[in-house]
């Protein structure tokens, strides 16, 4: 990483030759971010190519892009909604796990495919030299599209309800900025854990099958099929060490007017995923090169 150094000439026995030591100069942080910075256009680069991954050898090709969200979604709703009769906040049922579920799959995509990003661009990045920050910032593309392709279903039942039962249940005003800062949090907190991950990934391919149950249970523990209201009062406080539990809440309140805004808890949670990003910074740019290495 970075610019080579000569270090000292060193007398050689072969003769008046000498031999040089070549070593990587060390860049500090700020330094990273600049070069980063330099090589910010690559990123749609990688973007597209992990797009093009998304539904590679697949018949059906873009279609994987409506039909995935929406058999979890009707699923869901039977199941939960319908059988088990979980409370919605007088909202029908599918909007509201519709509205939880938009915030948490850009969370899940993104880190799963931030995950695999160093481990899936191995073959260049061991062959070019460019920041590497830069791969797995671009690995939250499919989390943005599939983040706007629940916005479109979400806009599609808004119009439908509206058509059925009379009453637009979209909340126009501030809140809706809340929504968009909540999502904003969301890729925030998939690339500061996917900073950490990626590398473990980048050494052993176990990691992405552990994410994938940890996430499930991670799940569970966010309110996205049941509301906040739900949860006993004692064990609230401990829901909320939960940083995606505050985004999903600030977004169903900004976008139906669901539950209640908790400034405090997206202070507390913006702070912890301040914290887990610097340190996956730091993490990251230390270990990056010899991972890289060993794949």
């Amino acid at each position: 990483m970075g610019e080579l150094a000569l270090g000292n000439p060193t007398g050689s026995r072969l003769g008046n030759s000498q031999s040089w030591v070549i070593e990587p100069s060390r860049i500090g942080l700020w330094a990273y971010f600049g070069e980063f910075w330099r090589y910010r256009r690559i990123i749609w680069f990688f973007g597209s190519q992990t797009m093009k991954r998304m539904y590679k050898r697949t018949v059906l090709g873009r279609f994987w892009l409506l039909a995935r969200p929406l058999a979890p979604l009707a699923i869901s709703t039977l199941i939960f909604g319908a059988l088990l009769g979980v409370p919605s906040d007088g909202v029908p049922y599918f909007l509201f796990f519709l509205s939880g579920s938009t915030t948490w799959v850009l969370f899940e995509q993104s880190l799963m495919w931030v995950t695999r990003s160093l481990d899936m661009n191995r073959g260049l990045v061991k062959k070019v030299y460019f920041p590497r920050l830069v791969v797995p910032v671009a690995a939250v593309t499919p989390g943005l599209i599939y983040f706007v392709v629940y916005l479109m279903i979400l806009v599609v039942t808004l119009v439908y309800f509206l058509k059925t039962d009379g009453r637009w249940y979209l909340v126009f005003g501030p809140g809706l900025l809340w929504a968009a800062a909540a999502a904003g949090l969301c890729v925030l907190f998939a690339i500061a854990v996917g900073l950490w991950t990626s590398v473990w990934q980048a050494r052993a391919r176990d990691v992405r099958f552990t994410l994938r149950y940890v996430l499930r249970f991670w799940f569970y523990l966010t309110p996205v099929i049941y509301p906040l209201s739900q949860v006993p009062e004692r064990f609230r406080d401990w829901i909320f060490l939960n940083p995606m539990a505050v985004i999903v809440e600030t977004f169903k309140w900004g976008t139906l007017g669901l539950g209640d805004l908790y400034p405090r808890g997206l202070l507390a949670s913006s702070l912890l995923i301040l914290v887990i990003l610097i340190g996956g910074l730091r993490y990251f740019t230390q270990v990056e090169a010899a991972s890289v290495d060993r794949m």
